[in-house]
Order: structure tokens, then C-alpha cells, then sequence
């Protein structure tokens, strides 16, 4: 089956918009700190290795601390575009860790650090930079190999942090005050000092708005992708995936390879030869929108100028795609 490959949030009010959260200041946060400073002493490459004794038994998490794990770093890998080559290991020992175990990559988790990570009300974007580190440290190769310069994999996995925390919708701020606050001043052998690191953590934010803004230009010079107005849409039964049915106006989801149509029957499809079931249209939740596209637990909300929004956890509207003509006309 296919899957959307954006990272998708519901459209709510932000927690934090309304006074919500009450986040602990950070020079009070210690399993944060603990984070960071575990990842200034940790040297990444495979003399890093966990003993080879190091196992499934030893792990202190239930099924629903993996798969909440999972759900998280998999926003992460998905906005990067690359694939996730490593397996996920709860214990209480450590809040986030890349390491190599028996060769094989994994990130060593706390399930009350990913807990933070997971609160989409209130994001916890701290929390978030030392995950999407460290995964940047697997996807970028630096756990397999004995490192010769470690400021370059620091850096670069920085980097990685600051791109994934702007495509899930982090201000600048957001993405770098953790760090700011919390990474010592000083550089190490292993490590650059806090000028260089907030650095690349802002390089890699500026290049994700850059590229998402290259995206949005190309889209709306693009005659061939020009948003088609939308109605009002009136909620009635969904047919059964078995019922025929037609195409009536295509989505196109910015960043997502795959193609997207909307059927007379009020499904969302995606289209290989063969269509496959992803979500459906729905009655808009406020008189702002003209329909709502709900699929995997989540919403888009499509205007009546046939712009496709997401709300960010920020509770930011952001444009995602457009809905448009059929090019060329298809049918099942």
C-alpha cells in the first residue's frame, strides 16, 4: 500500500498558542542537559560499540515505547528523504544514543525522552535536535567507520538536526536554543565548541526554508500544477474500495514523488497503474477551508483557491501542495 511520505499534523489549535505548555527552563531540564552532554563525550564510530553481550533482553521498554519510537524517528528519516538503516533499542541508560552493537546500527533510546519528543501539543524541539543528531550520525555514516576528522561528523550531523527541525515546522529559535543554552563554549579533540555547532544548526535551517521556498516558487510559476477552485464539500457516504469510480482532480503534496487524485467517490488515491486507498474527503472543519483531506490519523485543510494547508506543532498554517486539473484525464 501506498503512504503519504509528507509529515502530516492535525489541524488544532496550538497548545502552545493557548498558554498550554509550561516547559521546564532549560538550565533546570537535566535529562536535556544529560543528552547533550553524553553526546560531547560520546566518540561515534565502531570503538563505540556496547559490549557484544548487549541485547533485546536488556531492554527496559514495552511494545508501545518502541512503536512510539519508531513513529518519531521515522518523521525525522521521512523529511530527509533518505531510508532508515538502523533499529531502535529502549533502555533507561541513556536518554539518545547512536552506537553500533554487534554491527548492527541502532539508537539507544529512554522512552521518557522519546515521550517528549512524541507531545505534538508541545513539542519539546530540544529533545527533537538530539534525536534527529544522533540519527543524523547513522544516516551520515559515521557510526561504521573509525572516525579521522569527528568535528566534520559533529558538524555535519548538526547540520542534519537543524535541516529535519525546519521541515517539521521548528523556528530558528526553536532549533537552537536548546544548544545554545546547554553546549559548553569550550571545543574538545572529539567535539567543536558552541559558536561552530550553532552554526551548522542554523546552515541546515536556512537550507531547509530555502529549499521549501524553491519548491513553492517552481509550484506557482508552474501553469501545469495551477490550483483549481474548490466547492464547498458536503460530507456523504465513502465508497467501498471495490466501487468504480473516476477521477476528478489531482493533488500534488510538495517534496512527494508520488502522484494523488481525488476520485467521484470521495477517496484520496495514490496512482501507480493501480489505484490504492489513502485517505478521504471530508467536510471542512471551519468556513475558512472548502474540505478536509483527512488520512492517517491526520488533516490537511484545502482552501477554496485549492491550496492544501497543514497546521505545524507552532499551530502555523503552512502551504504543503495544491489540488488541480487532471493532466491528463485518468479513470479506473
Amino acid at each position: 500500500m501506498l503512504t503519504l511520505n509528507l509529515v502530516l499534523y492535525p489541524i488544532s489549535a496550538s497548545a502552545a498558542d493557548l498558554g498550554m505548555c509550561r516547559a521546564v527552563p532549560l538550565a533546570a531540564d537535566t535529562m536535556l542537559r544529560d543528552a547533550f552532554r553524553q553526546n560531547e563525550t560520546a566518540l561515534k564510530g565502531p570503538a563505540a560499540a556496547l559490549p557484544l553481550h548487549y541485547g533485546a533482553e536488556d531492554q527496559t521498554g514495552s511494545a508501545n515505547d518502541l512503536a512510539l519510537a519508531r513513529a518519531q524517528v521515522e518523521r525525522i528519516v521521512r523529511v530527509s528523504g533518505l531510508e532508515m538503516n538502523f533499529v531502535l533499542i529502549a533502555t533507561a541508560s541513556t536518554p539518545a544514543s547512536a552506537q553500533v552493537v554487534n554491527g548492527q546500527r541502532i539508537i539507544l533510546f529512554d522512552p521518557r525522552f522519546m515521550a517528549r519528543v512524541a507531545n505534538a501539543a508541545c513539542p519539546d524541539w530540544g529533545a527533537m535536535s538530539v534525536i534527529a543528531h544522533e540519527v543524523g550520525h547513522h544516516l551520515g555514516g559515521h557510526t561504521i567507520r573509525a572516525s579521522t576528522a569527528p568535528w566534520k561528523d559533529e558538524l555535519e550531523a548538526d547540520e542534519f538536526s537543524g535541516f529535519v527541525l525546519a521541515r517539521l515546522g521548528a523556528s530558528l529559535v526553536d532549533a537552537t536554543s536548546a544548544a545554545a543554552s546547554i553546549l559548553p563554549e569550550a571545543a574538545t579533540p572529539t567535539h567543536p565548541g558552541r559558536a561552530d555547532r550553532l552554526k551548522a544548526i542554523t546552515y541546515g535551517w536556512q537550507n531547509a526554508h530555502a529549499q521549501e521556498t524553491t519548491e513553492l516558487r517552481v509550484s506557482r510559476n508552474d501553469h501545469k500544477i495551477t490550483p483549481q477552485p474548490q466547492l464547498n464539500f458536503v460530507a456523504h457516504p465513502v465508497r467501498g474500495q471495490g466501487d468504480r469510480s473516476s477521477f476528478v482532480s489531482r493533488m500534488i503534496l510538495y517534496g512527494d514523488q508520488l502522484d494523488y487524485y481525488v476520485d467521484d467517490g470521495a477517496r484520496i488515491v495514490g496512482y501507480d497503474g493501480q489505484s490504492h486507498p489513502i485517505g478521504e474527503k471530508a467536510a471542512a472543519t471551519t468556513t475558512s477551508f472548502a474540505w478536509t483531506f483527512r488520512a492517517q490519523n491526520v488533516e490537511y485543510q484545502v482552501d477554496f483557491s485549492g491550496k492544501v494547508y497543514t497546521r505545524l506543532p507552532s499551530g502555523q498554517l503552512r502551504e504543503v501542495g495544491v489540488v488541480t486539473a487532471l493532466t491528463p484525464p485518468a479513470a479506473r
